[in-house]
């Protein structure tokens, strides 16, 4: 990922991904300290900063700040630990972390706790990751079990067969079917795969940021609305709706016209992600004075 994106490409996309956008002009004042926690290529830093709101990024990734800070020297950026980011409490207006929470396998609860401590009373976060929509609960997700548990089955039964005939026996015939019955199938899942990150539904989501001491301001579906010609969530579930060396998620044709039909249906069938706004719960000292 890092080696095949450019900025250029990935500014393009700020054009056309109009929730994010939209949210952040709507709510964001350019007097606010604002972090981008887990910048990447720093796509909304750079958005925002020639817009002259006061945003900094943080991420993990040398070669991303690397080729930020080659990109512009007048951005604020940093190398850093989104998990543990080395700022006091109560320091930042607002916080944004657009597709990074998900990929942390033990849940988004330790960065939503870390964002909440350095963000003000009354501070703002903005989250988007992956959602479970319509199309990938109910055709992309029973297509995809079926079609690995027709491939991946000699497989697995050969990589569990030393640790238990009876459980290799189960484990294909168990890989569709949902948690419950796995569990009770094989009682200890038998884990074949490396972890890349969670999808969400829009309770999950609300559900795990009002745990952290936020109040819902709004909850939108995230992809690019502002074109007819692209589409992350199609093209990632559909790859073959994608056109031929495209950059952002360019539709072909016969893409375009499916896109098209299911937005026009509703923009929650197929969107890639959500995105949701939180305010903080704090209560200000000052306000007790």
């Amino acid at each position: 990922m890092w080696t095949s994106r450019t900025i250029e490409e990935e500014l393009d996309a700020c054009d056309i991904e109009s929730p994010p956008r939209e949210l952040f002009l709507k709510y964001l004042s350019k007097k606010d300290k604002i972090v981008d926690a887990g910048c990447g290529f720093g796509k909304w830093v750079i958005y925002l900063h020639r817009r002259g709101y006061n945003i900094m990024g943080i991420d993990n990734n040398e070669l991303a700040i690397s080729k930020l800070r080659k990109f512009d020297e007048t951005l604020q950026i940093e190398l850093g630990e989104i998990l543990n980011i080395h700022y006091p409490d109560n320091y930042f207006d607002a916080y944004i972390s657009m597709g990074v929470i998900e990929h942390f396998e033990g849940g988004p609860l330790t960065a939503l706790k870390e964002a909440y401590r350095i963000v003000k009373p009354g501070g703002l976060i903005f989250v988007s990751v992956p959602t479970v929509n319509i199309i990938r609960k109910f055709i992309r997700r029973p297509l995809r079990n079926t079609i690995n548990a027709i491939i991946g089955s000699p497989l697995i039964i050969k990589s569990n067969w030393k640790k238990s005939k009876i459980k290799a026996i189960l484990a294909p015939i168990a890989n569709p079917l949902p948690e419950k019955v796995k569990k009770l199938l094989l009682r200890k899942q038998i884990r074949y795969y490396h972890f890349g990150e969670y999808r969400f539904s829009k309770i999950e989501l609300e559900n795990y940021i009002k745990q952290t001491g936020f109040e819902i301001i709004k909850t939108l579906p995230h992809d690019f609305y502002d074109s007819k010609d692209h589409a992350i969530g199609l093209i990632v579930d559909f790859p073959f709706f994608e056109s031929g060396n495209s950059i952002n998620f360019r539709l072909n044709p016969i893409g375009k016209v499916i896109s098209r039909v299911l937005e026009g249906i509703s923009p929650w069938i197929a969107c890639s992600s959500i995105i949701c706004v939180g305010r903080s719960k704090k209560i200000s000292f000052e306000c007790l004075d």
